[in-house]
């Protein structure tokens, strides 16, 4: 089977948006939504932005999903590696 590759994307609001800016950002939401593959969305408490983990192959279609939020937002995705997985590696690297 094909390899997916788990990303984690933190974002956060441009300040001071108006309501006509927000609005549009929960249009677009409601239009694009999350990124395929999303295990989890979490938006933080002071509502400053949020954290998504994305579990796919498809690293376009997820260029693609975070492009449709540019002008509301700063994104930034890493690849990530569970604990399980990179450990071992850690390990052989310090042989």
């Amino acid at each position: 089977g094909v390899r997916t590759m788990l990303f984690v994307t933190t974002y956060k609001l441009k300040p001071h948006m108006t309501q006509e800016e927000v609005k549009g950002l929960m249009e677009t939401f409601a239009t694009v939504g999350n990124a395929p593959g999303t295990v989890a969305h979490y938006v933080y408490a002071d509502g400053g932005g949020g954290v998504v983990v994305t579990d796919s192959e498809d690293v376009a279609a997820n260029y693609r999903n975070t492009l449709s939020y540019t002008g509301w937002m700063e994104l930034e995705s890493k690849v990530v590696l569970t604990v399980e997985d990179a450990v071992p590696h850690i390990l052989d690297a310090l042989d």
